[in-house]
């Protein structure tokens, strides 16, 4: 029996405690709290916005250091016009260059520069110290590969997905990552 002003406690919502909400959950914790310390050495120490870095790293990743636009957009999570517009500001500090296709002159390459290397190799070296300190040196060898294993397993849709998400989101993702 309750006492008068005090009302007792709800029933829990049904399906709170599923493990896989408390598991996504802490995945959604340790994404923001790595993406706060990245962003922010990038900001502070480099001076260079979070998604000016993943733009850099990407290309910097890819064959030939360099990406179709609409592949750059699928890769960081952005729309088409999200991603002309990024490599627009990057373009404007030298960093990348747009190059057309040869076969197909409606598809636009985005390139590293030379001074886009030099950038992205200054860059790099404070976020792999970031890495190392927040990431890689907290787990044996055995157990990163166990990791990117699960990582890699969770990339890929499963065959039984009920939900079709579109290659380009209009809110951008912007975790330096590799």
């Amino acid at each position: 029996m309750t006492s008068p002003g005090h009302a007792q406690p709800p029933s829990p919502v049904a399906g709170i405690d599923d493990p896989g909400i408390a598991t996504y959950g802490r995945l959604l914790e340790v994404t923001r709290r790595l993406e706060q310390i990245f962003h922010a050495t990038i900001t502070q120490r480099c001076g260079m916005p979070g998604p000016r870095f993943e733009l850099l790293l990407r290309l910097g990743r890819s064959p030939g250091e360099r990406l179709s636009v609409s592949r750059l957009a699928e890769q960081l999570g952005v729309t088409p016009g999200g991603a002309t517009r990024l490599v627009d500001r990057v373009a404007e500090d030298g960093l990348v260059e747009r190059t057309l296709c040869d076969t197909d002159r409606r598809v636009q390459y985005v390139r590293l520069t030379e001074a886009g290397r030099e950038r992205l190799a200054d860059v790099l070296a404070h976020h792999r110290r970031d890495l190392e300190r927040e990431l890689t040196s907290r787990f044996s060898a055995e157990e990163r590969e166990q990791f990117e294993s699960l990582l890699d397993r969770l990339r890929t849709p499963p065959a039984t997905s009920e939900v079709t998400v579109p290659a380009a989101t209009s809110r951008p993702r912007t975790s330096p990552s590799g």
